[in-house]
């Protein structure tokens, strides 16, 4: 679920960018608050969103017009559940114009290091490959 809410993120950020520019994609941990957090930044060079729009970004089913000729292939779902899938896991999806233009998405994670205090315990129950089936859980 992470994955494809990242993967979400770039798709857009590669949809909506200016031709001839990059998605720029920043990747850092962060040790605030004795939480170590993994933060994630996509940026593209496109338009940009209307400001007054921002906010209604993450509503499902909310699509905002850009100018951008590829504006209306979305459903409006695709941030909304990127937020959701991000709250899920503890984390943050945050969005907003870009200084110097363009548009950025800010995701962040709890990072979790194998034997601290806080390490959620292992997951032990049956994958679908203990039960016979065809798909291996990942």
């Amino acid at each position: 679920m992470v994955r494809g809410a990242i993967e979400n993120v770039v798709r857009n950020a590669v949809r909506h960018t200016a031709d001839g520019t990059t998605v720029d994609i920043l990747l850092e941990r962060r040790d605030l608050d004795r939480r170590p957090t993994i933060a994630i930044q996509v940026r593209d060079h496109g338009p940009g969103v209307p400001e007054k729009a921002v906010p209604s970004l993450f509503v499902p089913f909310c699509r905002v017009a850009t100018g951008h000729a590829d504006n209306h292939s979305g459903t409006g779902l695709g941030l909304a559940i990127t937020r959701r899938v991000l709250e899920v896991h503890g984390g943050t999806a945050t969005a907003g114009n870009a200084e110097g233009g363009g548009f950025v998405v800010s995701l962040e994670l709890p990072l979790h290091i194998p034997g601290s205090l806080d390490q959620p315990q292992a997951d032990t129950r049956p994958t679908t490959e203990e039960h016979g089936n065809a798909i291996t859980a990942a």
